[in-house]
């Protein structure tokens, strides 16, 4: 038997004995774009593979609800789900714009952390020490979200001095080229990146990392549609989504590829 495939049958095994709501099967299929992140989601001939992917099949076919995965860059995504032409998106923050289109459903904590290419001559301990800091050049991956000191990176007045990255493999070649000094992003992140790209071998030995006090441990998880799907879906959805197991079983999943100590760093079990 495959890694993979044995991986997906010992996740039905757990999914399966674990306690979980009362659940309907979807009425339908439920279109879940994607993009690429990390181990979490992967691109594998095109189509969306990886962490979660797998789970959320494991966890479908465990209680009558199919997920259907295409990949999509990440502002296409946040487009599509504003625009009511997706049933749900993974691996989200909570924001008020979506709020305004879904449910937040949280799965994980974790934090985003300032990381640099070089050790930074005056330490920054905020966004707001960063923006003042006009020498530091700030590269940021487009349709990314870490909360409202983040975005304050986004606005008009910082246009001029805010690259927009493609990606996280656009992004972390910016800072490898030294086209730009420093990023905000969860660490695990650019860990799997550079891993999994062999033009960004040893970056991560010359990386550094600063904890900011306003990006502090936050949610995220998934938003679940109120513009495409039937009452029913969306309430089975979100009990289904938001049960502890999924959380856990997620970490787990990501436990094995990404180093403790690295993971430790942004990821952590969702506390209630």
């Amino acid at each position: 038997m495959k890694a993979r495939n044995l991986l997906r049958t010992l996740l039905l095994g757990v999914l399966a004995g674990a306690a979980w709501p009362a659940l309907a099967a979807c009425s339908r299929p439920i279109q879940v774009p994607m993009a690429p992140h990390g181990v979490a989601i992967v691109s594998k001939n095109d189509k969306a593979a990886g962490v979660l992917p797998d789970l959320l099949q494991s966890l479908g076919e465990a209680h009558g609800c199919k997920f259907v995965f295409s990949l999509v860059p990440r502002a296409r995504l946040e487009m599509l789900f504003k625009e009511g032409n997706a049933d749900l998106i993974v691996l989200s923050t909570r924001s008020p714009e979506r709020d305004r289109a879904g449910s937040f459903v949280p799965m994980i904590n974790y934090r985003a952390v300032l990381v640099s290419n070089k050790p930074l001559p005056t330490p920054v301990h905020t966004v707001e020490e960063l923006v003042k800091n006009t020498e530091l050049r700030i590269a940021l991956v487009r349709g990314f979200d870490y909360g409202p000191a983040y975005r304050t990176l986004l606005e008009p007045a910082l246009t001029a001095r805010v690259q927009l990255a493609n990606d996280l493999n656009d992004l972390m070649r910016r800072l490898q080229a030294n086209i730009a000094d420093v990023t905000i992003l969860p660490y695990s992140s650019a860990y799997n990146t550079i891993v999994d790209d062999a033009r960004l071998k040893g970056l991560d030995a010359t990386l550094t990392i600063h904890a900011l006090d306003d990006l502090p441990w936050q949610d995220a998880g998934f938003y679940v549609s109120s513009r495409t799907l039937a009452p029913a879906d969306k309430s089975a959805l979100i009990d289904l989504l938001g049960a502890d197991e999924v959380g856990n079983q997620f970490i787990k999943g990501l436990s094995k590829a990404i180093p403790p100590k690295i993971l430790a760093l942004t990821a952590r079990r969702h506390a209630k």
